[in-house]
């Protein structure tokens, strides 16, 4: 069996020095972002540090990837920001209560242009990334339990009307990736595949990687129900989502599943005993290593059908996350994978039309 350890890297204090700059032009980025989208201005407050979770109700993050590195482009939002910034965008009346997908898509418009504009500035430097998917996110789980490996920075924003926010650029090095990333079990369909844009084809590779993964790095013997479901409609708690990126789209992968299904996938990847109780950052790294694996396998089939295509960093999500609902543009299909001792999760995928 191949199983992990439970011991955490340390950050460099250097590595993250070095990403200040990358972080100034993130707040230049946001700040440009707001005075031309919601004809506000923002200013950083206090020093750049840590990612804090005060007052964090929503999120919203996208993946900026290459051969080298690994971005999230993050933003954080508590209630009265993220509603006020809803009615703004979309011309609402100051007493109109802005619904979820609302909120949603205002949110993800935010760092998806920032993004854009870091994205540019970093270009000029001679930085090239592919651009994911925005992704909303709810509590704040996400920025407070890293998988090992990912380290971030932020800095707090403050605008009128009382908006608070931060924005926060989380990374990681290709080379820091865990698990066994060359590991393929392909199929003569897979490697035949030219339509990249076939949602099923590329949901029945990823669930496929995540059965092989689970197989492989904890010999867990899965069956997956052959019908695939609406995401929103899935028993989850816990989980990890993690981008896959290309020059003509992408996806979001996900591994999710109830408390108890991810105890269990949790306690098999660090080889616990069966009444020891994961703690909350046990769970966030064995979810995001085993939806980092199944990514990397998921790349490689891709690769097979001549897509070439980029990870990102796996986010931990405590709750629903990103699925109570999608964004305008957005879509997915899940498959529910069912192994012994009551175990079940759910292998989601997410993509924009």
């Amino acid at each position: 069996m191949s199983t992990l350890t439970r011991e955490r890297r340390i950050e460099d204090p250097e590595d993250v020095m070095s990403k200040l700059d990358g972080l100034k032009d993130a707040v230049d980025s946001l700040i440009q972002t707001f005075e031309v989208q919601f004809g506000m201005k923002l200013v950083p407050v206090g020093m750049p540090g840590r990612p804090h979770t005060d007052n964090v109700l929503f999120g919203s993050s996208v993946a900026l990837t290459n051969d080298d590195i690994s971005f999230q482009f993050a933003c954080t939002f508590d209630q009265h920001t993220a509603e006020e910034l809803t009615r703004v965008l979309f011309d609402m009346e100051p007493d109109e209560q802005p619904t979820m997908e609302d909120m949603g898509d205002a949110l993800n418009e935010i760092p998806n242009v920032a993004a854009g504009v870091w994205k540019a500035k970093r270009e000029k430097l001679d930085e090239h990334f592919q651009l994911g998917l925005p992704l909303f996110l709810k509590g704040s789980a996400w920025i407070q339990y890293f998988p090992r490996g990912i380290n971030a920075i932020s800095q707090r924003m403050e605008g009128p009307d009382g908006i608070i926010m931060q924005v926060a650029l989380i990374w990681r090095y290709a080379e820091q990736a865990g698990g066994i990333q060359a590991m393929t079990n392909q199929t003569a369909e897979q490697s035949q595949s030219t339509d990249h844009s076939v949602p099923m084809q590329v949901l029945k590779e990823a669930v496929q990687a995540v059965v092989d993964t689970c197989r492989i790095q904890m010999e867990l013997e899965l069956e997956v129900n052959p019908t695939p479901s609406d995401p929103r409609e899935a028993d989850v708690e816990y989980g990890s989502g993690i981008a896959l990126t290309a020059e003509n789209g992408g996806w979001q992968l996900a591994v999710m599943g109830s408390k108890n299904g991810c105890q269990i996938l949790t306690r098999s990847l660090f080889a616990m005993e069966d009444d020891e109780e994961p703690e909350m950052v046990d769970m966030a790294d064995a979810m995001g290593e085993i939806a980092n694996v199944a990514a990397g396998v998921l790349k490689s089939s891709r690769a097979a059908a001549g897509q070439k295509v980029q990870l990102g960093l796996p986010l931990f999500m405590e709750g629903r996350g990103c699925l109570d609902f999608f964004a305008s543009g957005l879509q997915g299909m899940a498959q529910t994978v069912v192994g012994a001792g009551g175990l079940d999760f759910h292998v989601i995928l997410i993509w924009q039309e």
